[in-house]
Formats: C-alpha cells, structure tokens, sequence
C-alpha cells in the first residue's frame, strides 16, 4: 500500500521519482498543515441537559473532525457535562466530556465528516448529553479540530 501525507492523503509515490523529490516532497508536508483547521463555539451560562446550543453549521468545504477540547470556567460538580455532535439534527454518538471536578476534557474524534457538497447538505449541530448533578458546568467553550478534506 502507498504511503500517504497524514491529513490531505496525497499519495507518495516510492524513491526515485525526481518529480516528487524536486517539486512537491518538500510542500508535502506544508499543504497538510493547511488542511488543519479549528472552530470556537461558546456555551454561555450554565450547561441544561438535552440544550441544543449550535445548530444548522453548514461549512464551505467538506471537513473531517478529529478532535474536540474542552474548557469550562465552572467545572461539572455530582456528574460530567458531556456533548454530542449533531449531523442535519441527528445525534452522531460522538460523545466528549468534561470529567467531575475538571475545568477541561475532550478527546478524539473519528469517523465523522460533514459535506457541504452533498445531496442534502451536512449540517453540524452540538447538544448538551449530560451535566453535573450538583453543578452542572458553565461557561464551556467547545473547540472544534477538523481537516478540510482534499478536492477529489
């Protein structure tokens, strides 16, 4: 199998093509760069169970997300605030946290994309899955890691 770059998956030809060693070996690396992209979303006020509080996001490119961090001002007390990913309103079973006590969390994310281009355009939403007991957690800003993905 080919090796590819690590987010545009341009294929690597094997050793000795001068064209790639000359004109884009040495880029390879910098248009991968490129491909990575971030996205801040806030949550004013305390987190509520079930909230939608971003919805109906249409990129302007095909995207893959790959990660998501997490930050609150006021940490979850009795329980996690966890959220999930919306795509065109459904939920994507993609579920990121912030542990009891924390004022951070998050973690990977694989296997979801979002296509502007499609039939019936992918839309991104975010819902608030579960809050702290206690104190549910407030003030959370959701930053959102993703890839464009290559033109075809």
């Amino acid at each position: 199998m080919p090796e590819t770059t690590s987010r545009l998956n341009l294929t690597k030809p094997g050793t000795g093509n001068e064209t790639w060693e000359l004109d884009v070996e040495r880029w390879a690396d910098k248009l991968d760069e490129s491909a990575a992209h971030y996205m801040v979303v806030p949550l004013a006020g305390e987190a509520i169970n079930g909230e939608v509080f971003f919805n109906d996001f249409l990129f302007d490119v095909p995207v893959s997300l790959v990660g998501v961090s997490l930050f609150a001002r006021q940490a979850p007390t009795g329980g996690a605030f966890s959220m999930d990913f919306l795509k065109n309103n459904i939920e994507q079973g993609k579920t990121v946290s912030i542990n009891i006590g924390q004022t951070s969390g998050g973690g990977a994310v694989t296997g979801l994309t979002y296509d502007p281009l499609a039939a019936t355009p992918e839309k991104m939403g975010l819902k608030v899955k579960g809050v702290g007991a206690t104190l549910p957690g407030a003030e959370i800003t959701v930053v959102i890691h993703f890839n464009v993905q290559p033109v075809p």
